[in-house]
C-alpha cells in the first residue's frame, strides 16, 4: 500500500473538502498539519493542502514562502483526484 499525505495549514478553506473526498475514497491517509512543523521542514513550504503519494506531488498550488498563506486554488473534483491517486496506487 502507498503513504497518501494531506499536508494543509490551519483556517485552509480547502482542506476539508479535499479530506472529505479522501475519506469517501476509502484509501487510508495521514494528515501533516503546517503549523505544527518546524521552520526548515520542507513540507512547510507548501501549499495547503497538498497530497503526497510516496514522494510524489498528486495535488498542489505551488509553493509558498514560509511567512505567507499558500492556499491551493484549483481543486480537482472527487473523480479527478480519485484518478490522480489510482495512477500512483
Amino acid at each position: 500500500m502507498k503513504n497518501i499525505l494531506l499536508v494543509y495549514s490551519i483556517g485552509c478553506p480547502n482542506y476539508k473538502p479535499v479530506k472529505k473526498m479522501l475519506l469517501e475514497i476509502g484509501l487510508p491517509f495521514e494528515e501533516i498539519v503546517q503549523d505544527n512543523l518546524h521552520k526548515g521542514c520542507v513540507c512547510k513550504t507548501l501549499s495547503s493542502p497538498t497530497i503526497l503519494v510516496d514522494d510524489k506531488i498528486i495535488l498542489y498550488g505551488g509553493k509558498k514562502d514560509s511567512q505567507e498563506i499558500g492556499w491551493s486554488k484549483n481543486m480537482p473534483d472527487k473523480k479527478e483526484l480519485k484518478s490522480l491517486i489510482e495512477l500512483l496506487v
